[in-house]
């Protein structure tokens, strides 16, 4: 039998097999990327990313968000999701290529803080969504008052990473009459739908507790409405777009920066590209680089950009701008934890599997049911949603705080203090670390600690292993601020971590944006945060340790003030109401010295500023 010989290859014949493959295409193979990899994940992903398209663009708009999430089940593992926001709206010649091109809109080349960066997030939801159930995406739009509301229906082209509109249309309805703008995002996708640490619920509670200033409502496949009101009636500081630092400049950036430069002088140039740069700077790079400042900055050649390059990193320049940034502030943090933990006997937290995120947060119905679906309110008082903003912290401003930014609680047990580290900077960008820790308050004992991740108010919820943050909580001495603490983990105590990472650029370790690389400035803010935490926690806990030793002592005193009392009877030779006289003494005495180890600094005592300042 006449064997079948393999045709050779060469370089012709190879050469006609390459061909380009569009970014979309690329994604549509190696869905895992953009954390598309399980049903559940998948699920997440694509709620996570609406949600936070919707905050991004209210937020531009100074606009306090609205959004409504909505989950169906079409079958036992498709669902459709639909997510709305009221913000300022997309206009109509955009929608497509928003939704049905990847890296359109990308936010990738400005300096400012956003949730998103890449552009991809969305469209790749709705890439996926076609994907697994070959079904379009519905975008309805509407820009202001009295305009239309547009709808249409998109797939994506992969092998062009373009759209391909299907359907197009004007909205007359009532809803969308009343609304003054706003967005509407619709996919069907494959997925999978648990109320678990990973799950949506998860998600949007902890979202709501970083964006006090949205008012977000779930609806689940179940029916089942959960809302999670505005509790803070101002839209957060607005951060400013700020130019690339030089010292963040690497020597191929800046040569590609030069050859796109035109017409401009390289004195003009560093001034123009870069912050913090002045005249009198300029000047002196140029000098220090040997190149004239009215010379041209396109013509610069190799060995001149090279100069040019070393002449940067040798000129103190002072670090970027910040108002790039709008931190959550650390009594936002304070809150956050406050109402999460104090008022815990309101909600359902159960127990967390795992250490990485903090337990679920299921809040106890408010109000009757209504055949299946069940009310359920983000709330801490018996109060309607509208009064939430005022009342909810009421009780916040009742606690008492040192100068330090701590609070603490006798009778309930517990203890909280956040930190807001200065602005730092990573590879010429700026970043602000804050921390939170919470102690007490009805948590396990011998339970590892629990972590809050999050990234420019986001939560991150999977590959904590990865993430710069669980590094630096286990790189923290725990055992040096009374806490038990195994070699490499994190540690055992009644102690939960929320830390923050505010940027222009956070560095994820992949497009999915689940974990935070291990850049050596970043992990070195946030250890220093962790440890003036830790700093605040040990003087609570020796405080509360010698409070117990005072009290076993005078314990022990009371006990035997009888047995004393005898005893200086026979000896002294005491009538019975001399004894009685000389107890009722010694009680005084033990009255008189109590609470010898006093408050903690009472003197600075401060109840937590409410958004006033009051």
């Amino acid at each position: 039998m006449a064997t079948r010989e393999l045709k050779k290859e060469n370089a012709t014949s190879m050469a006609s097999k390459i061909r380009e493959i569009s970014i979309s295409e690329f994604f549509s193979k190696n869905r895992h990327l953009l954390g598309f990899d399980s049903p559940l994940k998948a699920l997440l992903t694509a709620v996570r990313e609406g949600v936070d398209n919707a905050l991004d663009a209210c937020e531009e708009a100074q606009i306090l968000p609205e959004i409504e999430v909505r989950i169906s089940a079409v079958s036992e593992n498709q669902f459709k999701v639909s997510i709305s926001d009221n913000g300022p709206g997309i206009v109509k010649s955009h929608l497509p290529n928003i939704f049905g091109k990847l890296l359109y809109g990308s936010k990738f080349h400005r300096l400012k803080q956003s949730r998103g960066q890449q552009g991809i997030g969305i469209s790749a939801a709705v890439m996926y969504g076609q994907m697994t159930t070959g079904k379009p995406a519905e975008v309805i739009s509407k820009t202001g008052k009295g305009k239309p509301a547009h709808e249409i229906k998109l797939h994506i082209d992969t092998k062009k990473n373009a759209p391909t509109v299907i359907g197009d249309r004007e909205i007359n309805n009532a809803e969308w009459s009343e609304r003054i703008s706003g967005t509407c995002i619709s996919m069907t996708l494959e997925g999978a739908y648990k109320e678990g640490r990973h799950g949506v619920l998860a998600y949007l509670s902890q979202t709501a507790l970083s964006n006090p200033h949205a008012n977000v409502t779930l609806i689940d496949p179940k029916g089942q409405v959960h809302k999670f009101p505005r509790l803070v009636n101002e839209v957060p500081i607005t951060p400013k777009e700020i130019r690339p630092h030089p010292h963040g400049v690497e020597l191929g950036t800046l040569i590609q920066m030069l050859h796109d430069a035109k017409n401009e002088t390289a004195a003009h140039f560093l001034q123009h590209e870069f912050s913090r740069v002045t005249d009198a700077i300029a000047q002196e790079i140029c000098e220090k680089a040997k190149i004239k400042p009215r010379q041209q900055a396109a013509k610069a050649g190799r060995q001149e950009a090279e100069a040019l390059y070393k002449a940067i990193q040798d000129t103190k320049i002072m670090a970027p701008p910040t108002n790039c940034l709008s931190p959550m502030h650390e009594d936002s943090i304070l809150k956050a934890l406050y109402w999460l933990f104090v008022e815990s006997s309101k909600w359902d937290l159960g127990d967390a599997e795992k250490v990485d995120v903090a337990p679920v947060s299921t809040p106890e119905p408010a109000g009757k049911k209504k055949g299946k679906t069940k009310q359920t309110e983000f709330s801490f008082e018996d109060e309607t949603e509208a009064e939430a903003p005022k009342d909810s912290l009421a009780a916040v401003r009742a606690l008492k705080g040192d100068e330090e930014g701590s609070v603490q609680s006798e009778h309930e047990g517990y203890f909280v203090t956040a930190i807001t580290r200065p602005p730092s900077v990573y590879r010429g960008n700026p970043f602000q670390v804050e921390v939170g820790l919470f102690y007490g308050g009805g948590l396990k004992a011998d339970a590892l600690a629990q972590v809050y991740r999050y990234a420019n108010r986001v939560p991150l919820q999977y590959q904590a292993s990865a993430c710069a943050v669980s590094k630096a909580v286990m790189s923290v001495p725990w055992k040096s601020y009374n806490l038990q603490q195994s070699k490499g983990a994190l540690p055992t105590g009644p102690l939960v971590v929320m830390a923050h990472i505010a940027s222009v650029w956070v560095p994820y370790t992949s497009e999915s944006k689940e974990a935070i690389a291990h850049y050596p400035e970043i992990l070195k803010e946030l250890r220093l945060a962790l440890m003036e935490c830790g700093r605040r926690l040990q003087r609570y806990l020796s405080h509360k340790r010698r409070q117990a030793d005072e009290a076993k002592k005078r314990g022990y005193i009371e006990k035997y003030l009888n047995p004393i009392g005898d005893a200086l009877q026979e000896i002294l030779h005491f009538s019975n109401n001399e004894k009685s006289q000389t107890i009722a003494n010694l009680q005084a005495i033990l009255e008189k010295t109590r609470d010898t180890v006093g408050p903690l600094k009472e003197e600075h005592h401060r109840p937590i500023a409410d958004e006033s300042g009051e």
